[in-house]
C-alpha cells in the first residue's frame, strides 16, 4: 500500500512539473490568440485585430498588434516573445504598455535597453532620431509597408516624424 501512495504522489508530481512548462505559440494567428487575452479593451474577443510586425535583436522581440479597423480607435499592443526554431514558434514573455507619440498612430515601447516602434500613420516617412552625443540617426518607412515596426538599441534623446515632404508629422 505504501508503494502504490508513493508511486500515485510521484506520478502527480510529474504531472504538476509538466503542466508547468511555457507554452510556445505556432505562428502569429496562434500568438494573436495570446493577444487578445492581454489587450486591456472590454471588446477583445470580438473586435478586429491584426499583427503588425516584429522587432528585435537575436532571439528577443516585440510582437506588435493592432485593434480596431478604420472606423474605431486603436490600441497597439506591444507583446515580448522569444523567437524558436525556425522564426515560427514563440513563447510569450510580457505584455508592455506601450507610449502613444503627438504624431497619432504611432506607439513605442521603451525596451531592451531602445525602443521599439510602430508606425501606423501613412504620412510618416521618416523617423530622424538624435542620440546623447548629437549624432543623427533615420530611419525611413518605404511607402506601402504601413504599419512599419523597428527597434533601435538606444533611447534617442530627441524623435520626430517627417513627411515625404520634410515637414514634421504631429
Amino acid at each position: 500500500m505504501k508503494k502504490l501512495i508513493a508511486f500515485a504522489m510521484a506520478l502527480v508530481c510529474v504531472l504538476v512539473l509538466a503542466s508547468c512548462g511555457t507554452k510556445t505559440y505556432k505562428g502569429t494567428d496562434a500568438l494573436m490568440e495570446r493577444a487578445r487575452k492581454e489587450i486591456p479593451i472590454s471588446d477583445a474577443d470580438t473586435i478586429e485585430m491584426q499583427y503588425a510586425g516584429m522587432c528585435g535583436t537575436d532571439n528577443k522581440a516585440i510582437a506588435w498588434f493592432i485593434s480596431g479597423n478604420e472606423y474605431q480607435a486603436h490600441y497597439y499592443l506591444p507583446m515580448e516573445v522569444e523567437i524558436k526554431k525556425n522564426n515560427a514558434e514563440y513563447v510569450f514573455v510580457h505584455t508592455h504598455k506601450p507610449m502613444t507619440d503627438r504624431a497619432g498612430d504611432v506607439a513605442i515601447v521603451n525596451w531592451n535597453q531602445g525602443y521599439a516602434f510602430l508606425i501606423n500613420n501613412p504620412n510618416i516617412a521618416t523617423v530622424k532620431m538624435t542620440l546623447q552625443n548629437g549624432e543623427v540617426i533615420e530611419e525611413e518607412i518605404q511607402k506601402g509597408t504601413i504599419p512599419y515596426t523597428f527597434y533601435v538599441p538606444f533611447i534617442p534623446s530627441e524623435y520626430i516624424f517627417i513627411d515625404v515632404e520634410g515637414n514634421e508629422v504631429q
